[in-house]
């Protein structure tokens, strides 16, 4: 519900991780602790009732919803699954009877010390200097101007999906969405008034965390497009103060 989703957006905003503001896409069910402090975002297919993540709220408030989760999903019969959970969590899952299987690892950047200098950057200075001498430039635009951008955006997700010949994916990933997306401020690539590539930006209170979500950009742009918004962003986030960049999870 409406009220769901708000309280859960008022949750993950005051978290140190971002991962909480994937309930937000409202395509996962949610359940909530006794005090409405925290709460797991969840999906079904078939038997297995899969939640992702850890549950999103104060660490004192987890054990109780993982508790809850594994009687909801024994209440019908339901595989229980904790997908994309980090090591140092596993003692609560095990502690439910649950066993471990690594599926891939997480990247993070730590900011304070992201730089384009040095020989190991050479190829995002390159990439920098490329879209500067072609007039591109980078853009954060703000939360509230996101909404009259949407028709442009909608514009570069399509073409991005014609392109890639596929569909918006669920569940673990962002789609293109306007309520959706216009709860974020949003990472540009333009030229001139045309938008190159785009992403939302998603942080929270703690500036503990940097990340995105759904990037898209312009088939035909020139290559490396993504790894300069990437680029800037990370220097944008140091500008700012927060601690890490999350670059999500890479399969094995």
């Amino acid at each position: 519900s409406g009220g769901e989703i708000e309280l859960a957006a008022a949750i993950a905003v005051q978290q140190a991780e971002t991962r909480g503001y994937f309930a937000l896409l409202r395509d996962k069910p949610l359940l909530f602790n006794d005090a409405r402090s925290a709460f797991i975002m969840y999906g079904v297919q078939g038997r297995s009732w899969i939640a992702l993540g850890d549950p999103v709220g104060p660490a004192t408030e987890r054990r109780e919803l993982v508790w809850r989760f594994c009687e909801l999903c024994d209440q019908y019969a339901g595989w229980t699954v904790f997908h994309n959970v980090p090591a140092e969590s596993l003692p609560l899952y095990v502690e439910a009877g649950l066993s471990s299987m690594k599926m891939g690892e997480s990247a993070r950047v730590r900011l304070d010390a992201f730089s384009l200098e040095g020989h190991e950057r050479k190829q995002f200075r390159q990439v920098q200097s490329k879209f500067e001498r072609e007039g591109c430039e980078f853009v954060i635009a703000p939360r509230d101007a996101v909404p009259t951008l949407l028709p442009a955006l909608r514009q570069v997700s399509d073409a991005w999906l014609r392109e890639k010949k596929t569909r918006e994916k669920q569940f673990a990933i962002g789609f293109f969405d306007e309520e959706y997306l216009a709860r974020f401020p949003m990472a540009l690539v333009r030229h001139g008034d045309d938008i190159l590539a785009f992403a939302n930006i998603w942080a929270t209170e703690q500036k503990d965390e940097l990340s995105i979500d759904l990037m898209r950009y312009v088939p035909g742009t020139p290559h490396g497009v993504m790894d300069f918004l990437f680029s800037q962003l990370m220097l944008w986030g140091r500008q700012e103060g927060y601690g890490w960049f999350d670059l999500g999870m890479a399969p094995l």
